[in-house]
């Protein structure tokens, strides 16, 4: 895949002006999504972390996450989020499917985001699991 800087810029909103035209703004979306892309024939999936910074509750639940996880098997998983690492990359659709449905039925104070083959949400659920569970 050949990947362009204007592919992952979101479309100016100055039309003809001269200066500033060297400049725009991207989210971290923006940036994860266009790896995702780049990486989409290797079936690269990458999950985001959302670890709330509320109260004692969101320690006990990380805690309960990662005991979860080791408990599945799932021990890399485990002790990237005991470090609160906030992107998860997977080489294998499988475990990146597993360790996805783990996070979210083990954690209601911890969220996931998937991102994979250049899509988000419902469209990046459905490729990732139609590759998961794709007979090898």
């Amino acid at each position: 895949m050949n990947l362009t800087l204007e592919a992952i810029l979101p479309a100016q909103r100055e039309t003809g002006a001269a200066v500033g035209d060297s400049v725009t703004a991207i989210q971290h979306q923006d940036i994860v999504v266009a790896f995702s892309a780049l990486m989409a024939s290797q079936q690269v999936a990458v999950l985001h972390m959302l670890y709330p910074r509320t109260d004692a509750r969101t320690h006990r639940s990380l805690g309960h996450l990662v005991n979860a996880l080791h408990g599945h098997g799932l021990h890399r998983v485990a002790e990237l989020v005991d470090q609160e690492a906030h992107y998860l990359v997977f080489k294998d659709p499988t475990e990146a499917w597993r360790a996805m449905h783990e996070i979210r039925h083990d954690s209601l104070a911890i969220g996931v985001h998937l991102y994979y083959k250049g899509k988000t949400g419902d469209a990046a659920e459905a490729a990732l699991d139609l590759d998961a569970h794709r007979v090898h």
